[in-house]
C-alpha cells in the first residue's frame, strides 16, 4: 500500500504521465481518499508480487473509442465479444466516458484482462458457453463492491475497474481465472454452489469450511497463501465452490502458479486438486 502522502502523485501518474505535464488538475480529495480506502481494502496486497507488471494495450492517452477498438479485436480472436454496460437484477455498473481516469481505467483493466483470456485454447470458451466479456468502470452487487463476477444468465463474464490502480495488478489476473471457473462450474453443474464429491474427497478428513465467499466482504480480509494442508488459500476455506475457483485462479496465474507448484510438492491433497482442475481444460500438462 503507497504511503498517504505520496497518493496525489501516484494518481496522477496513473491519469497518463502526470497532472502537470498534461495540464490537468491534480485529482480531488475524494478521488485520492477513494484510491486510499481502496488499497487498504485490497485482499490480495499480502501474497502480491508487486514486481509484476502488464502491458499496456495502448498508447498512453488513447480515447476509450481506440481502447473499446482494440478490446474488440482480440476478443474477437477468441470468438468473444465485449460488452460495455450491465443491466442485471441486484447489480450496478457504470460504463467507461472518455474522461482521463475513465481512459486510464480501462487501458489497465484491458492490459490485465486481456492477456489472462488468451492463456487459455479458444475451445475452452465455446464448449462453456461463454460469448461475451463485459467490461465497466464500476461495479457492485447487493450493496457489495465488487471487481468480477460470472453471469452465466447472459452467456459472459464480468470485469470492473473499480479502482484497480490501487490494487494488486496480479491479484486482479487470479479474480479473472477464478470468476471464469465459477461460470464453468455453473455451466457443468448447473449450480455455483455444487458439492462435488469427488472435490469433497480429495481433502483432508479434518477439513471444514465456512459459510460462503461473501461472508468474508468487509472484514480488512487477506487471503493468505497455504494457510493449511489441501487449501490454496484462506479464502478456499470459505466454501468448496470457492476452493474450486481458487486452485484454479493460482494454476493459471503466472505470478501465483509457482508457488502452488511447490506447495503441491508436499501437500498431496492440493496437489491432487490441481491436477483435477487441469484436466478442466483438455490441455497439455505442462501448460499451466
Amino acid at each position: 500500500m503507497l504511503p498517504s502522502r505520496l497518493l496525489p502523485a501516484a494518481v496522477c501518474l496513473l491519469l497518463m504521465g502526470g497532472c502537470g505535464s498534461l495540464g490537468m488538475e491534480s485529482p480531488s480529495a475524494d478521488y485520492a481518499a477513494a484510491f486510499e480506502q481502496a488499497a487498504s481494502q485490497d485482499s490480495m496486497r499480502a501474497e502480491c508480487d508487486w514486481g509484476v507488471h502488464y502491458a499496456p494495450v495502448a498508447v498512453p492517452g488513447a480515447t476509450v473509442a481506440q481502447l473499446k477498438a482494440i478490446a474488440t479485436s482480440r476478443l474477437a480472436a477468441l470468438h468473444l465479444t465485449p460488452a460495455w454496460q450491465l443491466d442485471m437484477p441486484e447489480s450496478q455498473a457504470h460504463s467507461f466516458t472518455d474522461s482521463a481516469q475513465d481512459r486510464a481505467g480501462l487501458q489497465l483493466l484491458l492490459s490485465i484482462v486481456l492477456p489472462a483470456l488468451e492463456r487459455y485454447p479458444v475451445s475452452v470458451f465455446a464448449q462453456t458457453g461463454l460469448r461475451h466479456v463485459v467490461l465497466v468502470k464500476d461495479l457492485s452487487v447487493d450493496g457489495q463492491r465488487r471487481l468480477a463476477m460470472p453471469a452465466p444468465e447472459i452467456d459472459s463474464v464480468v470485469y470492473a475497474d473499480n479502482m484497480l490502480a490501487a490494487l494488486c495488478p496480479a491479484g486482479m489476473e487470479m479474480r479473472v481465472h477464478h470468476e471464469f471457473y465459477h461460470f464453468i462450474e455453473y455451466r457443468q453443474f448447473n449450480d455455483f454452489y455444487y458439492r462435488d464429491p469427488v472435490w469433497l474427497a480429495l481433502n483432508p478428513p479434518d477439513t471444514k469450511y465456512g459459510h460462503g465467499g461473501v461472508t468474508a466482504y468487509g472484514k480488512g480480509f487477506q487471503n493468505l497463501g497455504h494457510p493449511h494442508a489441501g487449501m490454496v488459500s484462506m479464502y478456499a476455506e470459505y466454501g468448496p465452490e470457492e476452493d474450486k475457483a481458487e486452485v484454479f485462479g493460482w494454476m493459471m496465474t503466472p505470478a501465483y502458479a509457482s508457488r502452488l507448484q511447490q506447495w503441491t510438492l508436499t501437500d498431496t491433497s492440493l496437489q491432487a486438486k490441481r491436477q483435477l482442475l487441469r484436466g478442466v481444460l483438455n490441455s497439455p500438462a505442462n501448460s499451466y
